[in-house]
C-alpha cells in the first residue's frame, strides 16, 4: 500500500535562529538568496573546503557561486559552537555538533587516535547543517496504523538517508501529544533533532543527548512508557536495549537506513530485531527528488514472522 502525503511550507524560525550564529560571509549570502527565492525550503546548508556551497532544497542539490575557504569551515564550526570547539567535543567525535531548536551539523576531518578511540579532530573540511521542517500530517499514517490496533503495535520506519525519517517522527510526537486520552511515551532524541524547539505539549518523557541503548534501557525501568520514539537504529546496545523493552511489555516507533525491505532484512541488527518479532510493520518511506510528496509502502511482518 503506497500513500501520498503534500510537504507544505510553515514559517522558517529555524532559519531566522540559525543567521546569528553564521558568519557574516555566510549570512550575507544567505539572506540574499532567500529575498530572490522566498519560498524556498532549505533543508540543508552543505560547505566544502575549496569548494562551493550547496544548498539542500525539497532533495534537489542546488550549486551556489559561493566560495568556500578553509577558513570559513573553521569560523563556521567555532561560530556554531559558540566559541568553544571543546566542549562540543564528545559529539564532534561522533561526527555532528548539535548547535540548537533541532539544527544538527554534521562535520568531518582529520582524525587522531590514542588507545584505539579517537582523541582528537583537525583540519575540517565539511560542514553539513540540517534544518528540521515541520511537514504537518507526515506521521499521520504512521498514528492511523498505532489507532487502529489500539496504539498496541511496533513500527519499523525505513528509508535511505535524507527522505525524511526524522520529520516523520516528529510529527508522530506532535499527534500523540494532542490526542485526547494520551498514551504514556518516551521520546529518545540522542541528537537533540527530533525535538526542534517548536511549541509542542510536555506530556512526554524526553531523553535528550543520552545514548540510545542507555536511554530506552532507563525509560523502560523508570518511566513506565507505554511507547518509546527513538531515531536511526544501528548498534548492538541500540537492539538489545529495544529487545529488552520489548520484552517488557513496551511498544517501539524506530527507524533505520535501507532502501528496501528487501536490504532492511539483510541488516544484521535489524534482522535480529525482525526474527525476535519485535516489530509488527516495517514502513517504507520514499521521496523521488524534487518532489513535495511522501510515499508510504506498508509491509506487515505478523506475516512474515510468526
Amino acid at each position: 500500500m503506497k500513500i501520498e502525503i503534500k510537504e507544505t511550507k510553515s514559517k522558517d524560525k529555524h532559519i531566522e535562529y540559525l543567521m546569528p550564529i553564521l558568519p557574516n560571509k555566510i549570512k550575507c549570502y544567505l539572506n540574499e538568496y532567500i529575498s530572490h527565492n522566498p519560498y524556498a525550503i532549505i533543508n540543508e546548508i552543505r560547505l566544502h573546503s575549496n569548494s562551493f556551497m550547496i544548498l539542500i532544497s525539497s532533495l534537489v542539490n542546488i550549486k551556489t557561486d559561493l566560495y568556500i575557504t578553509s577558513n570559513d569551515i573553521e569560523e563556521t564550526i567555532i561560530s556554531i559552537c559558540s566559541g568553544s570547539v571543546y566542549s562540543h567535543f564528545d559529539t564532534i567525535k561522533e561526527g555532528y555538533i548539535s548547535v540548537g531548536m533541532g539544527i544538527r551539523a554534521g562535520v568531518c576531518g582529520k582524525a587522531s587516535f590514542q588507545n584505539g578511540s579517537i582523541s582528537g579532530i583537525s583540519e575540517f573540511s565539511s560542514v553539513n547543517i540540517r534544518m528540521p521542517k515541520r511537514i504537518p500530517f507526515a506521521g499521520d499514517y504512521i498514528y492511523k496504523i498505532l489507532k487502529e490496533n489500539n496504539f498496541n503495535s511496533s513500527i519499523l520506519i525505513y528509508s535511505s538517508p535524507g527522505v525524511g525519517k526524522t520529520t516523520i517522527l516528529r510529527e508522530l510526537i506532535y499527534k500523540l501529544s494532542i490526542i485526547p486520552s494520551p498514551i504514556r511515551f518516551s521520546v529518545i532524541d540522542s541528537r537533540e533533532e527530533i525535538i526542534a524547539g517548536d511549541d509542542i505539549d510536555a506530556s512526554m518523557d524526553l531523553y535528550l543527548a543520552y545514548p540510545k541503548g542507555i536511554a530506552i534501557n532507563l525509560a523502560t525501568r523508570t518511566m513506565t512508557p507505554q511507547l518509546i520514539i527513538c531515531d536511526e537504529i544501528s548498534t548492538l546496545d541500540e537492539t538489545e536495549a529495544i529487545l529488552n523493552s520489548v520484552n517488557c511489555g513496551v511498544k517501539i516507533i524506530a527507524t533505520t537506513h535501507a532502501s528496501s525491505f528487501e536490504e532492511l532484512k539483510n541488516k544484521k541488527q535489524i534482522s535480529s530485531l525482525l526474527n525476535s518479532s519485535v516489530f509488527d510493520y516495517a514502513i517504507g518511506v520514499e521521496r523521488l527528488q524534487g518532489s513535495k510528496k511522501y510515499v508510504y509502502t506498508l509491509n506487515s511482518l505478523k506475516e512474515c514472522y510468526v
